[in-house]
């Protein structure tokens, strides 16, 4: 990609930019609580489970919650909890409860008769 202040610089080029720069901005201030609890009640943003604290997911990294605002975790520590946040998932899985909505799941029984 040609720099943005290049004559090579394509229309696509500097689109690609202002997009990398808007996100950049939105992972590295404090997102206000009431804009985090709109995007988790559309279901833009998803929380990891339901307890005080818990994380949340949206942009392609895990948020914490924090006085000033929800703050994005920086992308090796979102990347270490998005392992941490597969294992609580298939740990809730495997009691039968799914955490995001805390409903039973029913668990599958073989039928009578299975080897």
């Amino acid at each position: 990609m040609a720099e943005s202040g290049s004559p090579t610089a394509t229309w696509a080029d500097r689109m690609e930019l202002l997009k990398d720069s808007a996100v950049q901005r939105v992972l590295n201030a404090p997102m206000p609580h009431p804009a985090m609890e709109q995007l988790i009640a559309e279901e833009k943003a998803k929380v990891l489970g339901r307890f005080d604290g818990s994380p949340v997911r949206y942009m392609g990294r895990w948020w914490r919650h924090h006085e000033e605002g929800w703050v994005a975790l920086e992308e090796a520590a979102s990347a270490q909890l998005e392992s941490h946040a597969e294992r609580y998932r298939a740990a809730t899985a495997a009691t039968g409860t799914r955490p995001e909505l805390d409903v039973e799941i029913p668990l599958v029984q073989p039928e009578a008769g299975a080897a």
